[in-house]
């Protein structure tokens, strides 16, 4: 009986059933990778107020400032 159950999902998997049930998952978490890789790459800018590392890091007008370059506030 053992060997019939593996045989019949054996065959259920290289069938066309089987490779769609598969590929579906697998095409949904590559995706969902894939944003949340490509935010943690690009990032938010911050508010006004907000911590900055560097200009680029604040909203448009503003600019980063503090007492230390790497660690300044959005102004």
């Amino acid at each position: 009986m053992k060997t019939n159950l593996r045989g019949k999902i054996r065959e259920f998997v290289q069938s066309e059933e089987g490779k769609v049930g598969v590929k579906s998952p697998l095409t949904l978490g590559v995706a969902v990778g894939s944003v949340l890789l490509a935010h943690a790459i690009v990032g938010t800018p911050a508010k006004a107020g907000g911590l900055c590392h560097d200009d680029d890091d604040c909203m448009a007008p503003e600019t980063c400032h503090g007492p230390f370059v790497p660690d300044g506030t959005c102004y």
